[in-house]
């Protein structure tokens, strides 16, 4: 499958403000297994200086949730930075570990925009948090396999669809629907959904109501135009 850059996530972690002009590109890195480094660009388009910090964890999944742990595997340089209005700064993603031996390595980078010491104008502090996906490729760059199998669980807390993968790097699952026999079409969770990491399984809640009955479940993976169908386990629903 296609290898895709995955989306960055961006929140808001407090209350409505001003719009702010941190960016961050691209939004995700996948380093060959010989790269030692690669860069991330801030950019500040807005009219006020931005203050930022830039980590990194290392990324898995465990009981079906994304799980976050401080590494040192990756560093960044500089790891803190400030960005005058209009201009931009490089950060480096630099590798400390050698390449995995068979399977894809997954990271973070988090940038957190720091809060902004308003003074006496109430409503002008806020954050801003990229979530930026890097994958390190493993020995000799084999190309990314994905082997999802989906299994459908009625939870008590309304049904989820579970994805798990056996292959040897990320499958990024986007835009999941069902489409009955007949040409019905149902979108269960639009846009972005998330990550089945190699070697990993991941859950997510559908809508109350949904059934997977007499169709197919299909997903757009990794960026691809075209759908795939996620083979939905009957004993799982």
């Amino acid at each position: 499958m296609a290898i895709a850059c995955a989306l960055a996530a961006a929140f808001l972690l407090v209350p409505p403000a001003p719009a702010s002009g941190l960016q961050v590109s691209p939004i995700g890195l996948r380093l060959a297994s010989t790269a030692q480094a690669d860069a991330l660009w801030l950019t500040n388009t807005g009219s006020e200086p931005v203050h930022a910090q830039v980590r990194v964890f290392h990324w898995s999944q465990v009981d079906g949730k994304d799980v976050l742990e401080p590494s040192r595997d990756l560093v960044v340089s500089p790891p803190m930075v400030t960005i005058a209005p209009g201009d931009r700064q490089m950060v480096r993603v630099i590798r400390q570990v050698p390449a995995p031996p068979a399977t894809e390595a997954s990271y973070r980078v988090i940038v957190d925009e720091l809060p902004i010491d308003a003074g006496d104008r109430a409503g002008l502090k806020f954050i801003l948090r990229y979530s930026l996906p890097v994958f390190l490729a493993p020995v000799g760059d084999p190309p990314v396999k994905v082997a999802l199998q989906a299994s459908w669980d009625n939870a008590p807390d309304g049904p989820m669809l579970r994805v798990s993968n056996a292959g040897n790097g990320h499958a990024q699952i986007a835009d999941v629907v069902w489409r009955g026999a007949e040409g019905q079409h149902t979108v269960l969770l639009a846009g972005l959904v998330g990550y089945a990491l190699p070697g990993s399984t991941m859950s997510w809640h559908l809508p109350q109501g949904a059934s997977p009955t007499d169709g197919a479940i299909k997903a757009r993976i990794n960026g691809e135009t075209s759908e795939s169908t996620l083979v939905v386990d009957p004993d799982g629903r």
